[in-house]
């Protein structure tokens, strides 16, 4: 069907029976009041039944050249330039008064404004969030997630009308991610967090949706970290005090066991400085959270930070970190996919098999609630089933002569 064609249907079916448009009338005009020079300021007004706004341009002319039939400036200097503005500004309130009308989103005088000076992008889903995402108050984490979700995206089709969205194109997208990606459960259920987070900002911002928001529920998949024993790490912390470490190796793997002894993110690890390690006990600021923490320095860690004077002085980008982590795990013999938050998983495991309780680990690992932490409780749960071998109902053969012996005849 063609633009034209939808754009009448659209109307003839719509604008009867649903308060979707709503008459709007808007017109340049000039104020009354003069500046220094003698020249009034032309702004765009905006009438919406008992609703008006304004829209000051930043042009200023002499009044006697203002046309006021024509709604433009006269012949006069530069009066070519001030009217392509008010054409373009004419030409862009068209474009906008019809999206809204197609998509079946209510348009006020405010949000005409608003579209008129931001060019916010409320069609292109792509275009929305990468919009909100920049102009939105999110820390550099945040931003990176947002940003590699995004491209994923745009990685999938380069426009994506909100009119496309549906739980049927979410599915295809989820498959296509898992497969020609590559992607993991745990990466997609990243993605989608955050796709869902630009969902629920469109239809705050009346964007009609063509599915209901409340049907697209993003679950997170049941997986089970991966955490080293303390055999592994035994051997991560012999390596690393060999005089014949690889060069490549020596600060990721002093970051990685720094970790494994704190459970502190690489978010906050990257924020340290020497200093604040230098002291048994110190403070820091969860990158992720904001939470004030103490954190305190063993003897065992204390050696590793005194053997590498460089550990929290020369850095490294996390990609470097993780990508010489998987080398390190090669050289150690370790058949596990490392990274950095395998340290943390790690910290948190051995911390709960050595008997330490679940609600002071979720303090330790700084998490705002305690569901985030409950998933290390499922990590021990195969240390619990080996003493199921202490329940026992039934006697040895040995063990009833001991007892008949005993018995007084």
């Amino acid at each position: 069907m063609h633009l034209e064609s939808v754009l009448q249907h659209t109307f003839d079916t719509r604008r009867d029976t649903k308060k979707i448009f709503v008459a709007m009338t808007h017109k340049f005009t000039i104020r009354t009041d003069k500046n220094k020079d003698g020249k009034c300021l032309v702004f765009l007004l905006i009438r919406s039944g008992k609703l008006k706004t304004t829209m000051n341009l930043d042009i200023k002319i002499d009044p006697k050249y203002w046309d006021n039939l024509r709604c433009r400036v006269k012949k006069s200097e530069n009066f070519e330039n001030f009217n392509i503005i008010l054409d373009t500004i004419e030409a862009k309130i068209i474009t906008i008064k019809r999206d809204f009308l197609i998509y079946e989103r209510v348009l006020t005088p405010e949000l005409l404004v608003e579209n008129i000076n931001n060019s916010v992008p409320a069609f292109d889903f792509i275009s929305f969030c990468t919009f909100h995402s920049e102009s939105g108050n999110y820390k550099p984490n945040t931003l990176k997630a947002h940003k590699t979700a995004i491209n994923k995206l745009k990685e999938f089709r380069k426009e994506i009308p909100f009119s496309m969205l549906t739980l049927e194109f979410f599915e295809k997208y989820r498959k296509w991610l898992l497969t020609y990606k590559g992607n993991k459960d745990p990466t997609c259920f990243t993605d989608f967090k955050i796709l869902k987070k630009f969902i629920n900002l469109a239809d705050e911002k009346g964007i009609r949706l063509a599915f209901n928001k409340d049907k697209f529920i993003v679950k997170e998949s049941k997986t089970t970290p991966v955490f080293l024993e303390p055999e592994e790490v035994g051997r991560l912390h012999k390596y690393y005090f060999n005089e014949f470490i690889s060069r490549y190796h020596f600060l990721p793997l002093g970051y990685f066991l720094f970790s494994c002894y704190t459970g502190l993110r690489i978010s906050d690890i990257q924020n340290l400085k020497r200093q604040d390690v230098e002291q048994d006990i110190f403070r820091f600021k969860h990158v992720k959270t904001s939470n004030d923490q103490y954190m305190k320095i063993t003897d065992e860690l204390r050696s590793i930070l005194d053997y590498n004077p460089k550990l929290f002085i020369d850095r490294l980008s996390d990609q470097k970190i993780n990508k010489q982590l998987k080398n390190i795990a090669d050289v150690c013999k370790i058949e596990k996919s490392i990274s950095m938050h395998v340290a943390r998983h790690t910290f948190a495991t051995t911390f709960l098999k050595n008997s330490g309780s679940i609600a002071k680990l979720s303090k330790l690992l700084g998490h705002s609630t305690m569901k985030h932490t409950m998933v290390y409780a499922h990590l021990t749960d195969q240390d619990a089933l080996q003493e199921m071998r202490r329940i026992s109902y039934s006697k040895s053969e040995e063990e009833d002569e001991q007892i008949n012996t005993q018995s007084p005849s």
